[in-house]
């Protein structure tokens, strides 16, 4: 069996480290893996070069989806239809395992056109749009990340054609959280502070700004000291906005904007608690990265995160953009230093059970094989 992931390559996620580790895994259990990427100028190169994975190139300008113009997705679709079949047929491709919505938009199409079987992965949370319909038809199993996804498919969609499949992670890697605080607190010069991190992109559903006046409560009304690390990127307008917000508070003695790192898990395991401020995530990557690292977590109670995170249990979860609940579960976490070490303990274990490389292996296999009969 013979699996291709195709990806654009002018950035990098969650979806992209998933898959390397899906990746990593298939090859170790025998299975004939292509990746290929569209734009080899991007970072997802650089990574994929970084954790030693091989990939092709196959130049397009035009996929389906760079615009949301229903007409030009209909024209990119049709447009790439000729190339990508010829690559599929000449390298014998079995199946396509699309991940992002370009991809799917592209590949699907082409895909019918050969002997290959799609699988759609959704990794975000769909629209209501009715548009989505289309997806039964496109490929040939529908794969969320989370209940929270699942509930968005499509309504034609059968209930034998979409599977819940978790994210993989390298559940292994571990790194000293003592270590990572010394580089920390050199490389930002800090002292004594709580050390607080938001790992993410830097757009507006993403809460930062929230994240950042509740940071000036909890030191201007509740005297705490607190240092807060903001790890991604974002678009310059939004960007300069958050920098702006930390001014106006007088808080940039107090936040620190990291930009991208290629691999976080350093940061995160010396940081006192990771918060995940979102309203709509359809899953929450770092959380679960956190959890690996014994970091504890504080995260928004919507979305993918009631998934991963029970309250009290494996992390605490705040009312989602309510100032009041987060101040409080920030200072439960800070002052309870049993609740502290049981969440720890328990986000650990939980977290190694659930979201190993070999678990996420399994599940995604039972979808090969049922694919291959058809």
């Amino acid at each position: 069996m013979k699996i291709l992931f195709p990806f654009v390559g002018d950035s990098v996620g969650g979806s992209h480290l998933s898959t390397i580790e899906l990746y990593k895994t298939l090859k170790e259990n025998g299975y004939d893996v292509l990746v290929l990427l569209h734009d080899t100028n991007g970072p997802l190169s650089t990574t994929l070069k970084n954790f030693g994975v091989e990939y092709l190139e196959l130049k397009s300008d035009s996929l389906a989806g760079e615009s949301p113009n229903i007409v030009m997705i209909l024209f990119r679709m049709i447009w790439n239809i000729v190339p990508l079949v010829s690559f599929l047929r000449k390298n014998n491709i079995d199946i396509v395992h699309g991940n992002d919505l370009r991809i799917n938009l592209t590949w699907s199409v082409a895909t019918i056109f050969s002997r290959a079987k799609f699988i759609w992965h959704q990794r975000t949370i769909l629209s209501t749009s009715r548009l989505w319909g289309c997806i039964p038809f496109l490929s040939n199993h529908f794969i969320g990340i989370s209940k929270a996804v699942l509930n968005t498919a499509p309504e034609n969609l059968r209930w034998s054609k979409k599977s819940l499949v978790y994210n993989a992670f390298n559940t292994e890697v571990k790194y000293s959280s003592s270590h990572a605080r010394q580089i920390i607190m050199e490389r930002f010069q800090i002292s004594n502070e709580t050390i607080m991190g938001y790992v993410g992109r830097l757009v507006s559903y993403k809460n930062v700004d929230f994240l950042i006046n509740c940071l000036s409560d909890l030191i201007k009304t509740h005297k705490r000291s607190i240092y807060l690390l903001v790890i991604g990127t974002g678009s310059d307008e939004y960007v300069n906005y958050l920098r702006g917000l930390v001014r106006e508070l007088d808080l940039e003695a107090n936040v620190s904007f990291v930009g991208f790192i290629n691999n976080p898990l350093e940061l995160i395991s010396g940081i006192d608690m990771l918060v995940a401020s979102s309203s709509v995530d359809a899953f929450g990557r770092t959380i679960v990265e956190a959890m690996l690292q014994s970091t504890p977590v504080l995260a928004a109670g919507k979305g993918g995160h009631l998934e991963i995170v029970e309250d009290g249990y494996n992390g605490l979860i705040f009312e989602a953009n309510t100032r009041d609940s987060f101040i409080e579960k920030v200072i439960l976490l800070l002052d309870n230093d049993s609740l502290r070490n049981s969440v720890i303990k328990a986000a650990l274990t939980s977290s190694q059970e659930r979201y190993s490389r070999q678990q996420h292996f399994l599940s995604v296999e039972k979808i090969y094989r049922s694919l291959s009969k058809l």
